[in-house]
């Protein structure tokens, strides 16, 4: 099969870019993927963040960060389950087909105030573990910011 020599090139160049863009994204969501600690069930915002802030601290200061999470688990966990059921209730009723704004709008509230409660516990988990980290630990985690 012969194509017009004027439409080839851009088809061509246009092929190319689709294949990488895939394959970026394929490699992108595999990493993610086999990452330990990513995609588990039931993980949330609040793991990866702790996650990702622990990768910036040396090992004796993270387990620190870790020990302060894993005490606040259980009182995270029941406020993870109430924003994950007020977010269903939001997007359940953005879906409906006749969409009641006044209703929607309350669920949405429900959901953001269900997820403020969420941050003030990381709040509160990320204060605690820069009052008992090192002084090495809290200039690498702020990187160089403030040099």
């Amino acid at each position: 099969m012969k194509f017009r020599r004027e439409w080839s090139i851009p088809w061509r160049a246009l092929m190319l870019l689709s294949l990488c863009v895939n394959v970026v994204l394929f490699t992108y969501v595999s990493v993610q993927w086999l990452r330990p600690g990513g995609f588990r069930a039931g993980a949330g915002v609040p793991l990866r963040m702790i996650e990702r802030v622990a990768e910036r601290l040396p090992a004796e200061d993270a387990e620190i960060l870790w020990s302060i999470y894993r005490g606040k688990e259980a009182e995270l966990a029941p406020l993870q389950a109430e924003y994950r059921l007020a977010l269903m209730k939001a997007m359940k009723t953005a879906a409906q087909t006749n969409l009641d704004k006044a209703e929607l709008e309350a669920a949405v509230k429900d959901a953001r105030d269900k997820r403020v409660k969420i941050g003030d516990l990381l709040v509160s988990t990320f204060v605690e573990m820069l009052e008992r980290i090192s002084a090495k630990g809290r200039r690498q985690l702020v990187g160089g910011y403030f040099r």
